[in-house]
């Protein structure tokens, strides 16, 4: 190799280093810049979605929340819990798609295709109204533009 390089003019080796560096220009445009544009474009698309979602909830919100006057009634647990959480549910419009309690005796809530303005809602009022917040949460976001939920709450009965 270092005999072909030898025995190429200085013209030919400058051709040959500007080949190579155009290469790896080329290469790494292909392999690192686009893709992280890419991706940045995806994340500012993600944050104007979750800003707005954000923005969506905030204004559905009643106009007393927020003030020290929305105490919780009272703690609810056990079936009693079960009960007023799926009321309270199908009171905004969700469907509740499984309802059971796990070993543990904590109450697990499942919705599918939900609205997550309705969502938010309904949990603002789950822990404005019984007192209760989820210790687990899981969101996911459907092409559609609703969402799949799981919340799971302490103090179920089975």
């Amino acid at each position: 190799m270092m005999e072909y390089w030898s025995t190429r003019s200085v013209r030919e080796r400058l051709l040959i280093l500007c080949a190579g560096l155009l290469a790896t220009a080329l290469l790494a445009n292909v392999l690192i810049v686009r893709p992280l544009l890419a991706a940045r474009e995806s994340a500012e698309a993600s944050l104007a979605v979750a800003s707005r979602t954000l923005d969506a909830v905030v204004a559905a919100r009643p106009a007393g929340s927020g003030r020290g006057t929305d105490l919780p009634v009272a703690s609810v647990s056990g079936e009693d819990l079960r009960a007023r959480l799926v009321d309270l549910a199908s009171q905004r419009g969700l469907a509740v798609s499984r309802l059971q309690s796990n070993e543990r005796g904590a109450i697990i809530i499942q919705f599918d295709q939900a609205s997550v303005q309705s969502l938010f809602s309904w949990l603002e009022m789950a822990e404005r109204q019984l007192g209760a917040q989820p210790t687990q949460a899981s969101v996911f976001a459907d092409a559609s533009g609703t969402v799949r939920a799981s919340f799971e709450f302490r103090g179920g009965g089975s």
